[in-house]
């Protein structure tokens, strides 16, 4: 059986140029720093934004909970990939 490489291994592995997310989803930080509004307001965008998601059935209702796919909400949000991409680089310097 084939173990799950993390993402460290993965980013070491010979052929890899780069891992571009390793993550799919958005937490309310992610949502806080992206939209630049308050942790109540990015829980409650998160929370309007998953019933919005289950209703259309593009989400399951047991998606992680408080996260939202990455994807969708740029989409739905109109974030671009450079916007988001920078979120996460000054994660990575504060952390």
């Amino acid at each position: 059986m084939k173990q799950k490489m993390t993402i460290d291994e993965l980013e070491n592995s010979p052929g890899v140029l780069k891992v571009i997310d390793s993550k799919n989803y958005y937490t309310y930080k992610d949502v806080m720093e992206l939209l630049g509004c308050s942790k109540s307001k990015a829980y409650d965008i998160i929370a309007k934004f998953r019933e919005e998601l289950i209703a259309t059935g593009k989400i399951h209702p047991l998606y992680l909970p408080a996260k939202v796919p990455r994807s969708l909400f740029n989409k739905a949000f109109c974030i671009t990939t450079e916007r988001s991409t920078y979120v996460e680089k000054k994660k990575e310097k504060a952390g």
